[in-house]
């Protein structure tokens, strides 16, 4: 299990991860061989059959003061795959691999639907722990107020630079990426910039796309892309005969120096686990899952 709480902070820890010292040598190397995160992107689709899912959704919402949605859903599933994978919650900075003092899942809340509708930056945190009920009301908190049109301190610092003159954009710029290098951005700038987080979501399925493969980010120290496609009916073959069922699809981009291809397998089998019996999120994650 991940714990979100800080020991002392030793030589090499950063505000955001702590410094992972008894990694393998060939780990240790690979930020050397590959230096950037784009360098090392794998990607993974796996299409899943949601359909007991959009039962447990329909149904929860018949319970008055329930907030659980298929949206919230699914990154009840992230969060509690990261519980139970603490290896995904790492990340590569400055040729060092940390571990990421919090779970954090990042996306952008959108006021509307329309062209012009304003979009804000939102990162929220949760206890590894968080059942599904906790991790739903977490979210949209943050996106109920992100619709009221409060802003963040990421989104003030963006609207603050995208004024400035070209020389001193890049000037400013080249100033940030000096101190994430060193992980010494100011948290009024990371606290909701979604390259921040543990993973990045994008639901895609809110507006009638695809799962697109996403790229990850130079800035920040976002190790997992996650986007989410629309529902769709696909055939699925059963011992004589078949059936249509709804699927979405989920395309995961991730830096694979922070694992091993069996490690990320296995994870993903756990998050598809999770979405076909949602009702395994209802209690409170105890550490007693696989590692």
């Amino acid at each position: 299990m991940v714990s979100v709480s800080m020991s002392k902070k030793r030589w090499k820890d950063r505000r955001d991860g702590t410094y992972i010292r008894d990694i393998d040598p060939m780990h240790r190397i690979i930020p050397y061989l590959l230096p950037r995160r784009t360098d090392s992107e794998v990607f993974l689709i796996r299409s899943v059959d949601v359909t007991r899912l959009l039962e447990y959704v329909s149904e929860r919402k018949a319970v008055e003061g329930n907030s659980v949605s298929l949206f919230s859903s699914m990154v009840a599933a992230m969060v509690r795959t990261s519980a139970m994978r603490p290896a995904l919650n790492r990340f590569v900075k400055g040729f060092r691999f940390y571990q990421r003092n919090d779970m954090i899942v990042g996306f952008v809340s959108r006021e509307g639907y329309g062209d012009d509708s304003a979009s804000h930056l939102v990162n929220v945190a949760f206890d590894p722990g968080d059942d599904i009920f906790q991790v739903s009301e977490k979210v949209y908190g943050k996106v109920n107020a992100s619709r009221r049109g409060d802003s963040t301190g990421t989104d003030g610092a963006v609207d603050g630079m995208s004024s400035k003159p070209r020389r001193v954009l890049r000037a400013a710029m080249g100033f940030l990426r000096f101190l994430d290098f060193h992980g010494w951005v100011p948290k009024s700038i990371t606290e909701d910039d979604p390259n921040f987080a543990s993973v990045f979501v994008s639901n895609m399925g809110s507006i009638g796309c695809g799962a697109p493969i996403h790229h990850l980010n130079e800035w920040g120290t976002n190790s997992i892309f996650l986007c989410i496609g629309e529902k769709y009916d696909k055939v699925v073959p059963f011992e004589g005969g078949s059936a249509v069922r709804p699927h979405i699809d989920f395309a995961f981009t991730v830096d694979e120096r922070i694992a091993d291809g069996v490690y990320f397998a296995r994870s993903i089998d756990i998050f598809v686990k999770l979405l076909e019996n949602p009702s395994a999120m209802e209690e409170r994650f105890r550490g007693d899952g696989p590692a």
